[in-house]
């Protein structure tokens, strides 16, 4: 087991404890970039504490004088999840970005943290300002975020409670991390998918839908012997009784096709 992975499992043993969230982005990173030193991006992240000076000035620093920013022209981009790529290109997806505000802005003793709102990763600083870093870290009132929201799911969408909750840092981690698979499953990688989801179940390995994902990835790969034991494992947490049929069903399919 590499210190890597030892490290990711340490996270997924933690639970939702909160941890060095820009530490453990930079080495999911690295998978993507083996050999590339980290320290010049372990400084990075104390270059741009020393430059806010103090949690005011996150927005005006990181997203303006450093000029981090969404990617609107190449969205899908795999670079856009990969937080070595987006300090080197000071462009990426709004969680990636996030996560470089939630390590800066913890640093200089503010409470960053992610918001569990749908569609679009925003943050929340010291429990009052929320903040949308893939807009240069602009702060965001209701009526902005009642137009995203409406933007996303349609527009009898309304904000609710729900959409205010905090994202755990390791939700984050797996957002994150969820924006790779998901792509890769879309352009039918389904190798280097399964690769990124084994790193997702080291970070929860509590996480049954996760599990239940690993099976589908092996089955698209005809590895149906590591399919039914992935998806035993999954009916083995799975507490749900229809989700627990359903993969009975499939585990019976998969059975078959080992004969």
């Amino acid at each position: 087991m590499s210190s890597v992975e030892a490290r990711l499992r340490e996270i997924g043993e933690e639970g939702d404890s909160p941890f060095d969230i820009g530490e453990a982005a930079l080495l999911l990173g690295s998978f993507d970039r083996p050999g590339v030193p980290l320290d010049r991006y372990r400084a990075h992240f104390d270059e741009l504490a020393r430059a806010a000076g103090n949690p005011d000035g996150l927005a005006p620093t990181i997203g303006g004088a450093f000029g981090y920013t969404g990617d609107r022209a190449t969205y899908d981009d795999l670079q856009n999840a990969n937080l070595l790529r987006v300090i080197d290109r000071r462009r990426g997806l709004p969680v990636a970005l996030g996560i470089i505000y939630m390590e800066v802005g913890r640093r200089l003793g503010a409470q960053v943290e992610g918001l569990d709102f749908p569609g679009h990763f925003l943050i929340r600083v010291d429990r009052t300002e929320i903040v949308d870093p893939f807009q240069r870290g602009e702060t965001r009132e209701p009526p902005a975020l009642r137009q995203i929201l409406k933007a996303a799911y349609g527009p009898s969408a309304e904000l609710e409670t729900a959409h205010f909750r905090t994202a755990t840092d390791r939700s984050v981690l797996l957002r994150l991390q969820n924006n790779i698979r998901l792509r890769l499953t879309r352009h039918r990688r389904f190798e280097a998918a399964l690769d990124v989801l084994k790193r997702m179940v080291w970070i929860a390995p509590d996480l049954p839908e996760l599990v239940r994902e690993r099976a589908m990835l092996e089955a698209a790969l005809g590895r149906f012997k590591g399919a039914v034991e992935s998806l035993e494992r999954y009916i083995a947490m799975e507490r749900a009784d229809g989700p627990r049929l359903e993969a009975a069903a499939l585990l019976q399919r998969f059975r078959a096709r080992l004969n």
